[in-house]
Parts: structure tokens; sequence; C-alpha cells
């Protein structure tokens, strides 16, 4: 009895020293990939990104912020989104079109109303980063979930009576493409070819601030998601 107890021990032993082996060569494997993967210079190619997304995606970069996911930027001042694969590489950009009010924050009380109740004021596309995922809408139709608590969704640019939705997507301003609710809506080939391939999996969207510097925004999505030193 007293052998085979000790034999346990040292079994147990051994399985709690094989799995701490395991545990750092996991911790390795993914810091060394991080190391590999590190955003830089040379993965950044987004030529008309403005100032304030990259500053963002170099910050991500530096920080292995995007968790080695696939992530996008959306510019709400000049209402574009650049996509990045999960190291960082530039894979596409486009308009798209943002909710009517220029702010950054949803009023909670907007959930208690219902969607034709919602007055110009509320309509809002929200600031923050988003861990995003595919899934079915209301109609069943598939989306980019941004903020399933508020549903703000990314999709393709829909149809609605008297807005001339896709037109606004086709101007070479960013003036007339404030006009929904909060989703985001983008060229259905950029979802098509682009989003839906990227985001296959999960993702991350950062949605930079109008109301504030994005060095504010910086700093707040860092008290949110640690970065990895």
């Amino acid at each position: 009895m007293t052998r085979v107890c000790k034999v346990s021990r040292t079994a147990r032993s051994a399985a709690v020293m094989l799995m701490a082996l395991i545990m750092l060569f996991q911790v390795n494997e993914v810091y060394g990939k991080s190391k590999k993967n590190k955003i830089d210079d040379k993965h950044f190619a987004a030529p008309n990104a403005s100032e304030d997304v990259q500053r963002t995606v170099k910050w991500i970069g530096k920080n292995y912020n995007n968790q080695l996911l696939p992530f996008g930027v959306i510019d709400k001042q000049n209402a574009v989104i650049h996509l990045f694969s999960n190291t960082g590489e530039a894979v596409a950009s486009g308009p798209v079109l943002l909710g009517i009010a220029k702010t950054d924050r949803i009023n909670p009380k907007t959930l208690k109303k219902r969607l034709s109740s919602i007055g110009p004021s509320e309509r809002v596309t929200p600031a923050g980063r988003f861990q995003v995922v595919l899934g079915p809408d209301h109609r069943g139709k598939q989306v980019l979930w941004v903020d399933s608590k508020f549903a703000i969704a990314l999709h393709p640019v829909v149809n609605v009576p008297g807005q001339n939705r896709r037109t606004r997507l086709k101007t070479a301003t960013a003036s007339d493409n404030r006009i929904t609710w909060g989703c985001i809506n983008v060229q259905p080939t950029l979802y098509k070819n682009v989003i839906s391939s990227l985001f296959k999996r999960q993702g991350f969207v950062y949605i930079l601030p109008e109301e504030t510097p994005v060095e504010d925004f910086i700093r707040q999505v860092s008290l949110v998601s640690p970065v990895k030193k």
C-alpha cells in the first residue's frame, strides 16, 4: 500500500511537472509568434489612412492588442474602414455609412425604444474596441456583430427608401455618410470578398472617437484590454 502511494505521488508529481512544461511551451510559442508577427512600418500599408488610424495601428502592433487576430479600424471622421490581417498587413479599405449622431456613446435608454422612436441625436455608432463575430441578424442574414448589446452590426449596405444609401457610399466626400441608426454599412463586394472571410473565426474592430483625441482612446482601450509585455 505504501509503495502504491509512493508511486501514485510520484506519478502525480511527474504529471504536474509535465503540465507545467507544456504550459511554459505554449506561453513561449505564443510569445514567439507575437514577436514574429509584430506589426511594423513594413506591414502598415494604408496610404490613404489618417494620422489617427496610423497611430492606432502602430499601437496595436507594438502591444499585440489584436491578440494575433484580424482587425479593422473605422475612422468615423473620414467615414472609412481599414482592414488588416492578423499580422497587421493592410488587406483592404473602403467607405462606410455610420450613425447620424456625431457622438461616441450610446444612451442606454435607447435599449427600451423601438427603432422608429430613436431620434437622430440617439443614432450613434459607438467608439471603442470590439471583439467581433459573424452571426445571423433578426432576418437570418449574416452580419458581423460589433456591439451585440446595442445591436450594432457591420453589414452590406441596405436599401432604405428615401435615404439613397448606395449613392452616399459612392460619393467622394464623407459629409453624406451619416445616415444609419448606428450600424456600419459597407459595399456588398467589400463584405463578401474581404470581411466575411477575414473575420471567419473572430477578430477585433476599433472604432475611433470623434469627441476625444485618439491618445485618450488608446489610453482607455489599454485599461480594459491590458497590453502584453
